[in-house]
């Protein structure tokens, strides 16, 4: 007897793995789907349309991480072509030689950096060889500088401008793998004292 009813339920029990199915499709997090079917199933088996319907309709709360990093770097590079934006175009030199805590640049560059990213500019004046550095940093880690011919940046920034930097091209090495051959940026003004 005992045989029969699990034969009868075996059906209603499959039945339950459904919303878990479709949150498995659609990325989402399944546990929580399969006791709401198998509950539902439990209680009686043609519930567990509910639990379908509602996996099949329901859109996740938050966006994942991912996603809004992406979204995130989108915002940045739609805000570069922006027409009433004061920006410049820049590169990273000296990218190729290693930091002074032996990162290799090119490496960081091609794990941790894409475009619509955001840079930092330090201003470097008691470096040995130009009086006007302006380094590039990235959550601490220092990539290279601004081009000596930019110099009116290190200025801009000792008279208190405010500039944003955003990475609009990552050039990957055709000849080593996993580097970044160079990086191009673009300095946009964001407060100019005025």
């Amino acid at each position: 007897m005992i045989d029969d009813v699990i034969l009868l339920r075996l059906p209603a029990l499959l039945l339950g793995a459904v919303p878990a199915a479709i949150a498995h499709i659609k990325r989402r997090p399944i546990a929580a789907w399969y006791l709401y079917g198998f509950g539902c199933v439990l209680v009686a088996w043609p519930l567990v349309a509910v639990p379908t319907l509602h996996a099949l309709l329901s859109r996740p709360r938050g966006a994942s991480q991912q996603d809004r990093d992406r979204q995130r770097r989108a915002d940045a590079l739609a805000l570069i072509r922006e027409p009433g934006l004061r920006s410049f175009p820049s590169r990273i030199v000296e990218l190729r030689r290693r930091t002074a805590l032996g990162v290799d640049r090119r490496r960081y560059v091609y794990r941790f950096i894409k475009p619509g990213d955001a840079l930092e500019l330090v201003r470097e004046p008691c470096h040995p060889r130009n009086q006007r550095a302006v380094a590039y940093h990235h959550s601490g880690t220092h990539l290279g500088y601004v081009p000596k011919k930019q110099g009116w940046v290190a200025d801009a920034l000792d008279d208190g401008l405010r500039i944003a930097v955003i990475v609009e091209e990552v050039k990957m090495s055709w000849l080593f793998l996993r580097r970044a051959r160079s990086v191009s940026t673009r300095l946009l003004i964001l407060y100019d004292g005025r």
